[in-house]
């Protein structure tokens, strides 16, 4: 008699079989379920997949491998993979390979992949290893967004690794904790690298820099957050943990690469270190600026006679100050604990006052212009520009017709953000335009200046005058007044005073008078303390003045505004 769950004609034994039979299609929908549910994870995160043998050649390949290296897919299979790398990140790809068969698996690094037409593609390559595979390496390489890409980076030509500013910039946008742990900056120092290097013939010397370029990379956050600081002297940017094991393998990876270019055992030294990138009591972004202050500061006082523990101990140092500093600021600012007064430019013809410079005074003894530059340096300017502006504005709507000046840091304009919010703050007020003028500031240069002129040339558009701030007090002033449009140029206090005893100086102000009117641009003499000086900058040709000859700074604007003619006058400032 047939079981209960068999079908009608058909006994034990074959309903035994048929549920066999289906038991086994069951797991085997099952199984190629999921395999496609790890082919769709896999390629959820990659846009094209690629197993490497031990041989680093290419076993088998899915994806989209025309869209990222211009070839087929069936043109990567027996391929070495390295053949598909952009020549400098060669060194570092064959590190990760290698890694992978350690530790079994790499974060994703972002490396330049060579296309068919010899162009390259920045992506971001992950590697792993089965247990049960030892024999092959299974990548994921997936495109960087447009939006992510960092563009050309200053780099160090020899080893490939981020330039000092670069670096620096690095470790700032790295500071953020996004939940794998806080970071670090490893200090490495070869103790006779450049020393040996000379030593070698030059292709070997290039190789050696480039593989030690490659071992710092492989080690970093991305692959792609090590910098050279100095000669001998790199930093990395990783993640705190496993600092013992980390350190060892780096040095271990350095002395092979060093007895690779057959550089005798001991001529070159490493020393490693590092100091922690999280410092508490700030925000994100504010400790990103301090990392980035300390860094550039660093590399200024990087010195051949300095050792690994000496950097160390100065950096922890210069980052405690740095905290400490950039949370005075941070309170100085929310706070508004800074105030603003005014100092009148005048028509030197007539001693007319055509407007104010608006100029901040900070509280405890702070030196402006020293508050100013850290502002700078730590990237808090553009919010200091924005409150200064702010408070500027609504002095203006408070007073009687006065125009006045707001400074903006090279700094600021340069910045997209500052910008956007700049625009916005002007635009509330108006046909009041004409009375907010700027000067643009030379304390903190100008990288971007098309950027800069098309935001500087808005302004006028506008209907807000420009003005470039200290012309004379360094080279970039020249370059600013070539490339910008502007209405006024401010000569340099010291510059102007220089000129009363100095033919050559009276010289260099005339001519840049001249140029000035030629082009329509007004000229502004700093400075100016009595009536002989006064008298030079008009024969220099200098149309206004600002000195306290006309006034010392006023803690209010003038309501209302009256002219400053000393002529049959004892009128005083105090």
């Amino acid at each position: 008699m047939a079981g209960a769950d068999s079908l009608p004609g058909m006994n034990a034994h074959e309903s035994e079989g048929m549920t066999a039979r289906c038991d086994d299609r069951q797991q085997l929908r099952q199984l190629r379920l999921e395999r496609d549910r790890h082919v769709a994870f896999a390629f959820a995160a990659a846009d094209l997949l690629i197993e490497v043998s031990a041989d680093g050649s290419i076993v088998a390949a899915a994806g989209a491998a025309q869209a990222i290296l211009g070839v087929s897919l069936a043109r990567l299979v027996g391929a070495k993979i390295l053949d598909f790398v952009a020549a400098s990140d060669r060194p570092l790809a064959r590190r990760l390979l290698k890694l992978a068969h350690t530790a079994f698996r790499i974060d994703p690094v972002v490396l330049q992949l060579l296309r068919d037409d010899g162009s390259v593609t920045s992506t971001l390559f992950g590697a792993c290893q089965l247990p049960d595979r030892d024999d092959s390496v299974f990548l994921s390489v997936a495109l960087v967004p447009d939006s992510l890409v960092q563009g050309d980076r200053e780099r160090d030509p020899a080893t490939g690794l981020l330039a000092p500013d670069a670096l620096s910039d690095a470790a700032q946008r790295l500071s953020v904790d996004d939940g794998h742990g806080a970071r670090q900056l490893q200090l490495v120092k070869l103790n006779g690298l450049s020393g040996a290097t000379r030593q070698l013939p030059e292709d070997r010397a290039c190789m050696l820099m480039q593989e030690i370029g490659a071992a710092l990379r492989t080690g970093s956050i991305g692959g792609d957050t090590a910098g050279r600081l100095a000669d001998d002297t790199f930093g990395v940017v990783t993640r705190t943990g496993n600092d013992a094991v980390r350190d060892a393998a780096l040095n271990a990876d350095l002395a092979e690469a060093i007895r690779g270019a057959g550089i005798p055992e001991g001529e070159v030294g490493s020393q490693v270190t590092r100091i922690e990138l999280s410092p508490a009591g700030l925000s994100d972004k504010d400790a990103g600026r301090a990392i980035a202050y300390v860094i550039s500061g660093l590399v200024k006082s990087l010195g051949e006679s300095l050792d690994v523990v000496s950097l160390r101990n100065g950096l922890a140092a210069a980052m405690k100050e740095a905290v400490s500093r950039v949370a005075g600021t941070r309170r100085m600012l929310t706070d508004e604990r800074f105030s603003l007064v005014y100092q009148p430019v005048v028509d030197l013809s007539t001693r007319e006052i055509h407007h104010y410079e608006v100029l901040t005074r900070f509280g405890d003894g702070a030196d402006t212009f020293e508050t100013v530059v850290f502002s700078e340096d730590v990237g808090l300017v553009m919010e200091l520009d924005l409150i200064v502006c702010k408070r500027a504005i609504k002095a203006i709507e408070q007073s009687d017709n006065a125009s006045v000046a707001v400074n903006l840091s090279g700094r600021s304009v340069q910045n997209n953000a500052f910008r956007h919010a700049l625009s916005a703050l002007i635009d509330t007020i108006g046909d009041q335009r004409p009375r907010l003028l700027f000067e643009l500031t030379e304390s903190a240069g100008v990288d971007n200046m098309a950027e800069a002129a098309a935001f500087l040339s808005g302004l006028r558009r506008k209907g807000h005058a420009v003005c470039l701030d200290d012309f004379g007090a360094g080279a970039a002033a020249y370059n600013y007044l070539r490339r910008f449009d502007v209405d006024f140029l401010k000569i340099d206090g010291p510059f102007l005073k220089a000129a009363g005893n100095r033919g050559r100086d009276r010289g260099l102000i005339r001519s840049i008078c001249v140029l000035c009117q030629e082009t329509g641009c007004k000229v502004i003499g700093e400075m100016i303390e009595d009536e002989a000086a006064a008298s030079l900058a008009a024969k220099l040709g200098i149309g206004y003045g600002q000195g306290w000859l006309f006034g010392r700074p006023l803690q209010g604007l003038p309501k209302p505004i009256r002219s400053l003619r000393r002529k049959g006058t004892t009128e005083t400032w105090q």
